[in-house]
């Protein structure tokens, strides 16, 4: 057996193991998923980057000094290895949804689209399409419409147009960013609703989806001020009806599907989602093959391919997690907590803080992911918190999708980085951190509103 089908193996025995866990609370299942990640580290070392070896290595010393402090740390190695799994099976699950949909006409024929509009259009056209896209794609969206900005990207001779690029690359990274908010397919959701479980899952939804669109309309206002000349016209395109009906259509199908299972099976959203992903990618599959643009019989080796990309994924994305857990029971967090008395502080300023937190934390290439779920282990020992868990959710969301914004290491930064050949710096530094620092301004009035 080579080494992509034996990724593949594991990330399907993975994936079912953890469902298994978290829908049934079957104990075998839980050991099994643990061992399961284990088995993947290891298996995934031979396609692995630095990045992965460097997580690994920190997260080996860390479960070391879990053993050594006794049956406590053995408790939080369990629970560490568990939201590892559960991270690792999360996104290797949507994941494969991004890959039906890189392979549909429909998504190609709508990116085509947006990314061809007419000025005045062209802002919004890429700042909700990646936005949209991004509920469903994820990173997918990055990977699926930068290439098609470079090459709609031109002027009426067909010469590249900087200007043109800069301003339908910054849209997509500003629009795909506020997704983090509130899409339940994303990882930040999953991640954050994982730790602060009594959270108000519809407020906070419907929080962050005003907010998204606040926040993609100050992105239009920037963009006017930073260039006041208009850029020439593109001819007017016709609407493709059928293709956005089509994708429409999936992002309902995912979404229902994903509410309906959470209000009649009592499911997280996020295990909801993880079950609803796979049955409406393997049905994305199949309509594709009735259009005769696929076959069923291709998805064996689809997965295979991509075997090595989802793995790096779920162990990164594991690893990270499994050290903000690990970390909280290795620092001394309760005594932090213990000797800062936050009753006094305001809850707007409490907020505030957070997304600070993490975007100075991804100018040094710490995960937003790490820091999260280390900064929601240490709120968890907090005896007074200064505000609800659902605007704590909200705020460590904020600091998330600024981060995505503001950091040159930022995954969404570095995909589009790749795709383009533009330096991860430009594109947050020199594009974004004015308008990172304006939505953060922003993010603390709101927070204020909030906590009013």
């Amino acid at each position: 057996m080579n080494v992509r089908a034996a990724l593949t193996l594991c990330l399907i025995a993975l994936s079912v193991a953890v469902l298994l866990a978290a829908a049934t609370g079957f104990g075998p299942a839980d050991q099994a998923a643990r061992s399961l990640f284990c088995a993947l580290c290891l298996l995934g070392l031979t396609t692995s980057t630095i990045r992965e070896w460097l997580l690994l290595t920190a997260a080996l010393i860390l479960a070391a000094l879990l053993i050594r402090s006794g049956a406590a740390g053995y408790e939080t190695l369990w629970s560490a290895l568990d939201l590892a799994a559960f991270f690792a099976a999360f996104i290797a699950l949507l994941t494969v949804l991004k890959i039906a949909a890189e392979r549909s006409r429909g998504i190609l024929t709508v990116g085509h689209y947006l990314t061809a509009q007419r000025a005045g259009r062209r802002y919004y056209a890429t700042a909700l399409g990646g936005h949209v896209f991004g509920v469903f794609l994820n990173f997918g969206a990055i990977s699926l419409m930068a290439p098609l900005i470079q090459k709609s990207a031109v002027t009426a001779d067909g010469t590249p147009d900087p200007a043109l690029e800069r301003r339908q690359l910054t849209g997509l990274m500003r629009g795909f960013a506020w997704i983090l908010l509130w899409a339940p397919t994303t990882l930040s959701q999953a991640v954050l609703l994982t730790l602060f479980t009594d959270v108000d899952w519809p407020r906070l939804v419907v929080i962050g989806l005003a907010t998204s669109v606040v926040m993609i309309g100050i992105g239009r206002l920037y963009d006017r001020w930073e260039w006041p000349r208009s850029l020439a016209e593109a001819p007017k395109l016709a609407v493709p009806w059928s293709a956005m009906g089509k994708v429409a259509a999936v992002c309902t199908l995912l979404i229902a599907g994903t509410l309906t299972l959470r209000a009649v099976a009592g499911f997280s959203t996020a295990l909801a989602l993880m079950f609803v992903a796979p049955a409406v990618t393997a049905a994305w599959f199949a309509a594709q093959a009735r259009a005769g643009t696929g076959r069923m019989g291709d998805l064996p080796g689809i997965l295979s391919a991509s075997a090595p990309a989802l793995a790096r994924s779920g162990i990164a994305l594991g690893l990270s997690g499994f050290i903000g857990r690990a970390l909280a029971q290795v620092l001394p967090v309760e005594a932090w907590a213990a000797a800062a008395d936050l009753s006094s502080v305001p809850g707007w300023l409490f907020l505030a803080t957070l997304p600070i937190l993490i975007t100075l934390g991804g100018q040094v290439a710490i995960s937003p992911i790490m820091l999260v779920v280390f900064i929601g282990q240490v709120i968890a020992t907090i005896p007074v918190l200064p505000a609800e868990p659902t605007h704590i959710v909200f705020a460590l969301s904020a600091g998330w999708a600024i981060s995505m914004l503001a950091s040159p290491n930022a995954t969404a930064t570095l995909l589009v980085s790749a795709t383009t050949g533009i330096a991860p710096t430009t594109l947050t530094w020199r594009w974004n951190l004015k308008y990172a620092l304006i939505c953060y301004v922003v993010f603390v009035g709101i927070f204020a509103l909030l906590t009013a």
